[in-house]
């Protein structure tokens, strides 16, 4: 660690699986080891293992805490285990004694504040969520409105999450994840949609299936690949077979943490969401050169699209319109290749550089 740097600790859960929070969890833990600071990652989960490459100057400290979130027992044992986690925290914060404490999950932030971590570290909640897309039950809310105010700060991903964030406590900033350019851009010209995703309800899966109904009715020639997975992928195809969609619509599994071939290979990017809050995808996207079309979701695709500019926004569920959009681009070449050349350029707006020094100045 060089000297006047800070040690860095990022509370975090299971780092093993292929999403955007993992690995904006672990390239700005990453970030931060480049920069000279002692980092350690402190995974409190089952597994140390991580889908994304680790720096190697990061040190990991891996323990298992549910602080009470779990399906197993009963109301009082649930809290009682939570106590326990609390405790057990305390204890491995102390072995830890880091200068600055980075939650990226609101128990933990919580957490955090309960062990009083916050006479030995500043304490910031990193929140990758929009707010109103995790529900709380009436105990963890009280938490929630108990702790937050205590915490030194909340890191949010855009302006409208701080918005959100400044009833709760008085020190909301913002600091957006960070990508660097694509080695090499997408030439734009295969005929083929991308989407990276898990197959889950918030991320819209099941309209990206409808829009793909009416898209092919009138673009039989192209394919949409969709890069994500859920446990339950079988129930997806057999939609998918349903709806006669099998020889357009291409799901494929994430087997390594470098897509960005799929990116270069692809001629715009889709997100078919119905929440989000800096989607990491459409920053990968966007250093392909892609164009990328999104649904107007909360809150963060209008952070990252300049609709008519870099891409496009349409009215949030509305798969009709998303068909429209996305034919738009598949008939007018010459504003897609547009589109592409300004998502490109866009993408400096975020560089390592500038988002640095926006955690800098937290520090």
């Amino acid at each position: 660690m060089i000297a006047g740097k800070k040690h860095i600790a990022l509370l975090c859960s299971r780092l093993d699986l292929p999403g955007g929070i993992e690995r904006a969890i672990v390239n700005t833990a990453g970030l931060f080891a480049e920069k000279g600071h002692r980092v350690t990652l402190v995974i409190l989960d089952e597994t140390a293992d991580s889908f994304y490459p680790v720096h190697p100057a990061i040190w990991i400290v891996q323990q298992p805490l549910s602080f009470g979130i779990t399906k197993e027992g009963n109301l009082i044992t649930r809290k009682i285990r939570m106590l326990s986690d609390v405790l057990k925290l305390r204890k491995l914060l102390k072995e830890t004694l880091p200068d600055f404490l980075i939650a990226t999950e609101y128990p933990f932030a919580a957490a955090a504040i309960l062990a009083g971590a916050g006479k030995r570290s500043n304490i910031a909640s990193w929140e990758h969520h929009h707010l109103y897309e995790l529900k709380r039950n009436i105990f963890w809310h009280k938490i929630f409105k108990f702790t937050y105010p205590r915490l030194d700060t909340i890191v949010c991903l855009n302006e409208d999450e701080k918005k959100l964030f400044e009833p709760v406590n008085h020190n909301p900033v913002v600091i957006p994840n960070f990508i660097s350019p694509a080695l090499s851009r997408s030439p734009l010209s295969s005929k083929m949609i991308l989407t990276v995703a898990r197959l889950a309800h918030v991320k819209g899966i099941d309209l990206l299936i409808s829009t793909a109904k009416i898209l092919f009715a009138k673009h039989p020639d192209w394919k949409w690949k969709v890069i994500g997975s859920n446990g339950k992928d079988n129930i997806v195809a057999d939609v998918i077979r349903q709806e006669g969609l099998s020889n357009h619509l291409i799901i494929q599994a994430p087997v390594d943490h470098n897509i960005m071939p799929e990116y270069q290979n692809a001629c715009m990017y889709v997100m078919t969401s119905r929440h989000e809050c800096f989607p990491m995808t459409l920053l990968e996207a966007q250093s392909a050169g892609l164009p990328c079309i999104a649904f107007d979701c909360e809150t963060g695709p209008r952070h990252i699209i300049r609709h008519d500019e870099n891409g496009l926004l349409v009215e949030k569920e509305n798969t009709l319109r998303m068909a429209d959009a996305i034919s738009s681009l598949i008939k007018d070449e010459e504003k897609r290749r547009k589109m592409g050349e300004k998502a490109w350029e866009n993408i400096s707006r975020f560089s390592p550089e500038n988002i640095y020094a926006l955690w800098k100045q937290v520090f």
